[in-house]
């Protein structure tokens, strides 16, 4: 029976460090390696071990044959090929003209995308290359490899537990000058086990940075409110880990609340919620013209406001998803005591000394737009002007925390709001709003504020995202819910429709 990882309790983790001493390399190179075979037939053990022992150590020529034994002629050659490319990069063979490090290592990542069957033998090549080499340069660029290989490739069920046993003996050692990238090594193959590795291959710019000794990238988070965060990720970084950490920052350590939270990368006009599970720089372009930005998606657990960060934090986004009619009001009589309400909060909120008084262009900028229409201004100017020389003003830490609760108790609170345009339910008039939260799709009446239709996440079937019907059309959703006795489909018509379906499949995730 092959040998398989072993695993441990915690789902979805894998016990990097094989039991006992049965999983050396030389052990695989007895079992596996094609020159291996012959040596078996040594009747001299100590002679037999010596020379397999040879096969996982560095040579200085190419090898002929690939290590492992492959009935296809083709992937034999393609390994030769790469072993040859391995020690260009590695400086152990002479580059051909023109030849850049960083093409060799990308040759060599790419071949490993296109042919699986050839990832045991890469990880077997590298492991010999940087095993006993007297060139510690060569080392350090075949380590440096793979610690790419680890992040984005795995080895085969039988192969992995003899590659861990590799890496936990080279990071056991803190004398050698690898020690540290081993335990890296350790981190990206458990990442690769628990999250599938990074999508797509490094652009030039990044390996060059790696070829340089620069692993960190500099990455700015833009927080609601205008706070930004500045960090460094690392080659494989996913947004679990810098979710966590920022949660950290602000005071909400707790896991129930930071699922709650999301990473959102933005370029032009695409905006899309990154998975936990996903490598940050699988969404950094060359370009630069991506931003991350930082969005609370649930609201299950209570706020509290000791950490002011936190408090900023919320206050910014529920006071930009207000302003832009993205959380709703109703529209009874008890909108301008509302509107009001929230108007005197966000005035005192600010950090400069509140005047008694607050201007028509002071209350506009405070109101929604979309409710300028159907406001009855005198009487919302009136009712301002009231609350202000009645009402104590708040300092602006506790006016931002008022403000919070206030739109909190809303109809609509909690739920991500998007403008639909048109829909295949004849009785849902459009344009309407379309809300998700963490139970339910609503359809909203942008007039009236009534509730057109419900559809219980618990129902969804499936989605998938439509193109444009034509061009300069709007791109759609379709949605399939309901029973196996009883199933339903809608679709749906808006331009933030790929920024829709991601928000319900993160929220799909974290309930």
């Amino acid at each position: 029976q092959s040998p398989t990882p072993s695993l441990t309790s915690e789902p979805n983790s894998i016990m990097l460090v094989p039991a006992g001493d049965n999983y050396t390399m030389v052990d695989f190179a007895t079992a596996y390696f094609r020159d291996a075979q012959s040596t078996q037939r040594l009747k001299a053990m100590s002679a037999e071990k010596k020379s397999v022992a040879d096969l996982v150590q560095h040579t200085k020529v190419p090898i002929q044959e690939s290590l492992l034994q492959y009935s296809d002629s083709d992937l034999n050659e393609l390994a030769t090929k790469n072993f040859k490319t391995l020690m260009q990069f590695m400086g152990d063979q002479p580059k051909l003209k023109n030849q850049k490090e960083a093409e060799c290592i990308y040759e060599i990542l790419q071949l490993c995308k296109e042919k699986e069957s050839l990832h045991d033998e890469i990880y077997c090549q590298v492991i010999k290359q940087v095993s006993h080499n007297p060139n510690q340069e060569s080392v350090l660029r075949g380590w440096l490899l793979l610690n790419l290989l680890t992040g984005y490739y795995l080895p085969s069920n039988i192969l992995m537990p003899y590659a861990t046993k590799f890496l936990q003996l080279a990071s056991s050692d803190p004398s050698s000058t690898h020690h540290d990238i081993a335990k890296i090594c350790q981190s990206n193959l458990r990442k690769n086990f628990m999250y599938g590795g990074r999508r797509h291959l490094p652009f030039p710019v990044e390996l060059e940075a790696l070829l340089k000794g620069r692993s960190a990238r500099r990455l700015t988070v833009l927080m609601p409110g205008g706070v930004e965060y500045i960090t460094k990720i690392q080659t494989f970084t996913v947004a679990k880990e810098l979710l966590q950490e920022i949660c950290e920052k602000m005071g909400a350590g707790e896991q129930e609340e930071i699922q709650e939270f999301v990473l959102i990368a933005s370029r032009s006009r695409a905006t899309r919620p990154i998975r936990p599970e996903e490598y940050l720089h699988d969404y950094l372009l060359e370009d630069k013209l991506v931003t991350v930005t930082l969005r609370r998606l649930l609201w299950r657990t209570p706020l509290h406001f000791e950490n002011q960060i936190y408090t900023d934090i919320h206050y910014g986004q529920i006071l930009r998803d207000y302003l832009d009619g993205r959380i709703l009001l109703g529209r009874g009589k008890e909108m301008e005591m509302e509107v009001g309400v929230l108007a005197v909060l966000q005035h005192w909120a600010k950090r400069e000394q509140q005047s008694s008084a607050l201007s028509r262009e002071a209350l506009n900028e405070y109101t929604p737009k979309s409710l300028h229409p159907s406001l009855r201004l005198q009487a919302l100017e009136s009712h301002v002007g009231t609350l202000l020389r009645t009402r104590q003003p708040l300092q602006p830490k506790e006016a931002k925390i008022q403000f919070i609760e206030q739109v909190m108790k809303l109809p609509f609170f909690g739920y991500n709001t998007y403008l639909v345009e048109r829909v295949s339910n004849d009785t849902i008039s459009v344009p309407c709003f379309f809300g998700v939260n963490k139970e339910e799709i609503i359809a909203v009446d942008s007039t009236t504020q009534e509730v057109s239709c419900i559809i219980p996440l618990k129902e969804l079937q499936q989605m998938r995202i439509l193109r444009p019907v034509s061009e300069g059309g709007l791109p759609g959703i379709e949605l399939d819910y309901g029973s196996a006795h009883s199933p339903k489909a809608m679709w749906l018509e808006l331009s933030q429709a790929k920024e829709l379906y991601h928000t319900i499949t993160a929220i799909l995730d974290r309930t």
